[in-house]
């Protein structure tokens, strides 16, 4: 009802990304704790965007781009966190809004009737003849990725 549907592909920004599509019950994104992610961007992409939130509050957090040559480029990971403070804050670091929702679900069925969103990083442009390969993620468990957008 946000707007994201599972397996499809959105924009935001003008960068493309495909909403993750996984069974019900199991995890549709990855907590950020240090590890490398390898990055299979189209050929013509030339930035790169996170999407994702925080929980338990705002967090900040840097990545580190690897290119194909070797080189290493640190970008700002930070997320605003997904309920804005349960309402009463405001998007940070740059986030773009790709969803939001009314509310958020609870155990057992309910809903709670608080503003949910999904944001989009700060698109971060590569350097001239630089094509990313992958990306070492912050340690914080409290930033969430749901996908990676490119274009």
């Amino acid at each position: 009802a946000a707007g994201l549907v599972a397996g499809q592909t959105s924009t935001v920004d003008g960068l493309s990304f495909t909403w993750p599509h996984v069974p019900n019950g199991e995890p549709d994104n990855v907590p950020a704790d240090g590890q490398r992610l390898d990055l299979a961007l189209p050929g013509s992409a030339t930035r790169i965007s996170f999407v994702g939130a925080a929980i338990n509050g705002d967090h900040e957090g840097k990545a580190t781009l690897v290119y194909a040559d070797g080189s290493t480029e640190v970008i700002d990971l930070s997320f605003s966190d997904w309920t804005l403070g349960g309402g009463g804050g405001s998007v940070k670091y740059g986030n773009l809004v790709v969803a939001k929702s009314a509310y958020r679900n609870q155990p057992g069925g309910g809903k709670e009737p608080v503003a949910t969103h999904i944001f989009a990083t700060r698109p971060v442009t590569f350097p001239a003849g630089k094509r990313p390969v992958s990306v070492t993620l912050p340690e914080n468990t409290n930033l969430h990725i749901f996908a990676v957008a490119a274009g």
